[in-house]
């Protein structure tokens, strides 16, 4: 539901409806994606648009409603006596009318029966603390590839865990523990990504957390590594067919070129690794741009609006409407909640800005800063009625700083 899989569900406040998205759902602004719901930030944008009327009250407590879905409780049947088989066919007859069990959820329950006491007390542990450092997108199933990956490196094929030896799984996991916090590190040096807020998939880290379990700091190049992730989030890589995927990149992870196998794997979809002004037309729930739209301002040296100092992905941090969403028609209001129109910001400049229209307070902000978020300082834009052209032009400050990036940081590679 939070889009990591290619699944995208929407919730129509009025109706009280939930649905998967289609063409008609993306055209009707009523549905509102559950991922944005869900989302701190984002949620908090979304509280922002409502007006204080009785109906926007009734909305936001709908809103409120789909959020505590996050905290029910899930009940746990036991059947003793019972083989795992009896409790997996158990749970398709129930689950009949729910979705369906999916072969990564059979392979996890299958290494808990096989290797007792091995999630409780060493995956489970580990994934918490990924989560307190709000790695949330990493889930079990990300690292159990990893960790397969880890303990067959050299394996033409994929050796699922609970077809291997006790010792061999906990000797893998220890290996894949220290490789997971070193691409932690890596993603957090070299992009300064401190959480998975605009890091959409967790399926991304899986071949940085292979390639730090298999080569030493020196053999690998984190400013290449940190370059693939970018690109492959900006062309979706794992919003598909993400189990295809990953195996076809698992297995570049084992060439002599792992890094030029990534790539090769990226050109199938796209045979020029650039990115383009139209990949940042996506409206603000598409993840991948917002990613791509950091990476092109942290390459132009990220400033903050009004202090002019450098912008971190920490808490206070805030995604900014740089044409106030307010002040646009409401029959074309959301055509503003797009990525070209965003800007990252303290969260307390966020409000003093308040209303004030860009073609205001832009004059006040100084050309090195606009210049650092790829905010075109061509003042003749700065008004809605030049919105989209205002747009367009942001879109290609955006692809060519992306490009700069991806270009410096992959300099023997073919772009």
């Amino acid at each position: 539901m939070n889009g990591d899989e290619g699944i995208e569900v929407v919730f129509h406040p009025e109706e009280e409806k939930f649905s998967l998205a289609n063409a008609a759902t993306r055209k009707d602004p009523n549905w509102i994606p559950v991922a944005q719901l869900w989302d701190d930030d984002m949620y908090r944008q979304l509280r922002r648009k409502l007006d204080g009327s009785r109906n926007a009250d009734r909305r936001e407590a709908r809103f409120e409603a789909v959020r505590r879905i996050l905290d029910y409780e899930i009940p746990v049947v036991r059947m003793v006596d019972h083989s795992f088989n009896d409790a997996v066919n158990a749970f398709r007859r129930i689950n009949t009318l729910g979705v369906r069990l999916k072969k990564e959820d059979i392979e996890s329950a299958q290494v808990a029966a096989r290797h007792s006491g091995f999630v409780a007390d060493e995956v489970t542990p580990f994934l918490n603390g990924l989560r307190q450092q709000g790695f949330t997108r990493l889930n079990v199933m990300h690292l159990f590839r990893a960790c397969a990956f880890a303990a067959k490196p050299d394996g033409r094929n994929r050796t699922p865990l609970h077809e291997l030896q006790r010792r061999d799984v906990l000797a893998a996991w220890k290996t894949t523990e220290k490789a997971t916090d070193q691409a932690i590190g890596l993603i957090r040096s070299e992009l300064g990504l401190v959480n998975m807020d605009i890091l959409w998939s967790g399926a991304l880290v899986v071949p940085l957390i292979a390639l730090c379990a298999t080569m030493s700091p020196r053999q690998r190049d984190s400013r290449e590594l940190a370059a693939w992730l970018a690109l492959a989030a900006l062309y979706h890589r794992y919003s598909g067919s993400s189990e295809t995927a990953l195996d076809q990149d698992l297995r570049a992870c084992r060439t002599a070129d792992p890094v030029g196998a990534l790539l090769t794997n990226l050109r199938a979809r796209r045979k020029s690794l650039t990115a383009e002004p139209a990949d940042f037309s996506g409206a603000l729930a598409d993840r991948s741009g917002l990613l791509a739209l950091y990476v092109a301002c942290m390459n132009r040296g990220v400033l903050d609006f009004y202090t002019g100092g450098k912008v971190l992905l920490q808490n206070n941090v805030d995604r900014h409407h740089i044409l106030p969403r307010a002040q646009f028609p409401e029959e074309i209001r959301p055509t503003a909640d797009n990525i070209a129109n965003m800007a990252f910001i303290a969260g307390d400049v966020n409000k003093s800005i308040g209303q004030a229209g860009p073609e205001v307070y832009l004059a006040k902000v100084k050309t090195r800063v606009l210049q650092s978020q790829c905010i075109p300082t061509d003042s003749a834009l700065w008004r809605i009625h030049q919105a989209e052209a205002f747009w367009q032009a942001r879109r290609e400050l955006l692809a060519e700083s992306f490009n700069d990036y991806v270009g410096q940081a992959l300099p023997q590679r073919r772009i």
